[in-house]
């Protein structure tokens, strides 16, 4: 028998939560990392409503929010310095805040006080991944103290790499990492504030034509600035100190900010060309890369990890093995789309000529914030859909008729009612009956019985990542429960032999 089911190699916030998602699974897990702790300074800023969900499907949203700052609007200011909101973050269906800043170090904290009360999980840090083989029905690999030492052998029927743009397992399997590197590259600037910025109080795009730039609070007691380098100028003098201080002078007002760093980013688009060989898999920056524009790096990386994890505990308990490919069929199209956002985002702020300047203010000052709103809403960060995978049917191209491959909605927090595996809903008592004696937990929706009713449905089969997996109205459950069915393991004593 393998050591363990999963090995995870690297444990920055999507290894983390793979771990977690895959520990309450009760997944014999082994998670590694060459750094001997976090890493010490913040790199994502914000996070959404669908990341906060899948926190709280492993217990680790209050902990999380507890250090967040909740932001109520994103501005663009125009050129002339005119603010128009382009996010009005309203209380989304998801059951949590649409826009939230963070300190990710403090967010990796919590996720890792949540990842230490987990048995089923072992976590070992100052280790590094020195080589692996796939061996048919499990993986060999070789662990080393990333300072030197003797390598130990490990066994696991899947590996998992979430070890970031420069993934060590991406690069030894010989899976080209394909895309596009911006012209442009960012000054980040993080400091510590002794107070909330009066001049800032959420997230600001500056659209000036002579050095775009972002400033945004973090959480409570922090704040980020960014500011474009034009193509082939050199950023050192931007980096000096006094230059620094110059450049967030305008926005204090009394406040005092202390930098704790400063440095250059260059934005990548970025995708492997696979994201599984064999039974090794990747996710998060191993798979995917985009301009943080749309705020969505972290959140495609947290999208990741929900999917494959319940397809993983499905797969070693005798699920067809088929179903792993369905990870890549739906989160690729997911993660293009969220790409093709931040690219366009990004032109629009990274705009320096005067006439792309001009009409880009022409239309936010003509179609006012509300319009804007409505389209970064259905654009943006629309809900999560899949057009093909592990559903029941093939989901309908129209999102008018959309149901299949949707994520399911939560105005409170009906997940904690439904429970970590598969689920359903129904608003009809013989449908209900039916779902019930098959074997899977239902709930009455309540609030979110409108979401079935305006569809015509009364039963909704949720996966465990809260994606309708089928739904019907009347009675008649009999085709989605045998798609549901053909997914379950054939035999469960087999899981250790998956």
């Amino acid at each position: 028998m393998p050591d363990y089911e999963v090995l995870i190699c690297g444990l920055g916030p999507v290894g983390q939560l793979m771990a977690l998602l895959l520990g309450d699974l009760g997944v014999r897990t082994l998670a590694i990392d060459r750094a001997p702790d976090i890493y010490p300074l913040p790199r994502a800023a914000v996070i959404d409503d669908e990341v906060l969900r899948i926190f709280q499907s492993v217990g680790a949203d209050a902990a999380v929010l507890e250090h967040a700052q909740v932001q109520p609007r994103a501005s663009i200011m125009t050129a002339r310095g005119v603010p128009v909101d382009v996010l009005a973050a309203t209380a989304g269906s998801l059951g949590h805040p649409p826009l939230v800043s963070i300190h990710q170090p403090t967010m990796e904290r919590a996720l890792l006080d949540a990842l230490a009360q987990r048995s089923t999980v072992d976590v070992q840090r100052g280790t590094e991944l020195d080589g692996f083989d796939q061996r048919g029905t499990h993986v060999d690999a070789l662990l080393r103290p990333a300072g030197g030492g003797r390598a130990t052998p490990v066994t696991a029927r899947y590996l998992v790499a979430c070890d970031g743009a420069g993934s060590a397992v991406r690069a030894s399997l010989g899976i080209p990492f394909t895309g596009s590197t911006a012209p442009e590259r960012w000054i980040v600037v993080d400091a510590q504030v002794d107070r909330a910025l009066r001049k800032v109080p959420h997230p600001y795009f500056v659209g000036e034509a002579s050095r775009p730039s972002v400033t945004l609070p973090m959480s409570p007691g922090r704040h980020r600035w960014e500011w474009m380098v034009h193509p082939g100028e050199d950023p050192t003098p931007l980096l000096e100190p006094h230059a620094l201080d110059a450049a967030i002078a305008p926005w204090l007002d009394g406040e005092r900010a202390d930098i704790e760093r400063a440095v250059v980013y260059t934005f990548h688009t970025r995708t492997a060309r696979r994201w599984r060989a064999g039974r090794v898999l990747l996710a998060g920056d191993a798979a995917h890369l985009m301009p943080p524009f749309a705020g969505q790096g972290f959140s495609s990386g947290a999208r990741d990890a929900a999917n494959l994890a319940w397809k993983l505990h499905s797969v070693l308990a005798g699920a067809p093995q088929q179903l792993l490919d369905t990870y890549e069929t739906e989160r690729r199209a997911h993660v293009r789309a969220m790409q093709r956002t931040a690219n366009l985002m990004g032109s629009l702020v990274q705009a320096t000529d005067t006439a792309t300047v001009q009409a880009r203010d022409a239309i936010l000052h003509r179609f006012n914030g509300t319009v804007v709103q409505r389209w970064v809403t259905s654009h943006v960060k629309p809900l999560p859909s899949y057009h093909a995978g592990a559903f029941a049917t093939r989901p309908a191209r129209r999102s008018g008729r959309r149901t299949v491959g949707t994520l399911f909605p939560q105005t409170g927090r009906l997940d904690d009612e439904l429970g970590r595996g598969w689920s359903a809903v129904a608003i009809d008592e013989l449908a209900a009956a039916k779902l019930t004696a098959a074997g899977l937990v239902v709930h009455d929706p309540g609030p979110e019985a409108a979401w079935l009713t305006r569809r015509g449905l009364t039963w909704a089969l949720l996966r465990p990542d809260r994606f309708v997996f089928a739904a019907g109205g009347g009675h008649d459950v009999g085709p989605g429960l045998a798609a549901w069915r053909a997914l379950q393991p054939a035999r469960p004593s087999v899981r250790a032999m998956s």
